[in-house]
């Protein structure tokens, strides 16, 4: 677990500087937000939700409780980010009683699709 948690900090500092750099390049804002939210409807809705409310069409037959997240950033000291890329790589925490079956994304996802769900997932925060 430890291993797990220092390649995490590592991944978390890399596209952290790479973010900035994606960041410089987009001349809208808004363009990462789009591409964001065509992402999410493409890897996440079908569990979180259209809405990212956590009321996907696959929630009830797995039986899980998932996560709200246009509350993100009501919840804790994590930035948005770092829970996002938590949750990709499969270590995020789950509620107390809940085992961790969110499959792990960052193998499968480009770092850029990563920062961008992340931009749409920050302009639709509560």
């Amino acid at each position: 677990m430890r291993l797990k948690m220092k390649l995490l900090m590592i991944f978390l500092v890399l596209v952290g500087f790479m973010g900035e750099s994606y960041a410089r390049a987009y001349t809208d804002e808004n363009e990462a937000v789009k591409k964001g939210w065509q992402h999410f409807k493409m890897f996440c809705a079908n569990c979180h939700g259209k809405h990212a409310d956590g009321k996907g069409p696959l929630v009830e037959a797995m039986k899980l409780m998932l996560s709200d997240l246009t509350t993100l950033k009501q919840t804790g000291d994590i930035c948005i980010a770092e829970r996002v890329l938590r949750a990709v790589s499969g270590v995020h925490d789950v509620p107390e009683g809940q085992e961790q079956k969110m499959p792990v994304f960052s193998g499968n996802l480009e770092s850029i699709t990563i920062y961008e769900i992340t931009q749409f997932l920050k302009a639709i925060q509560k």
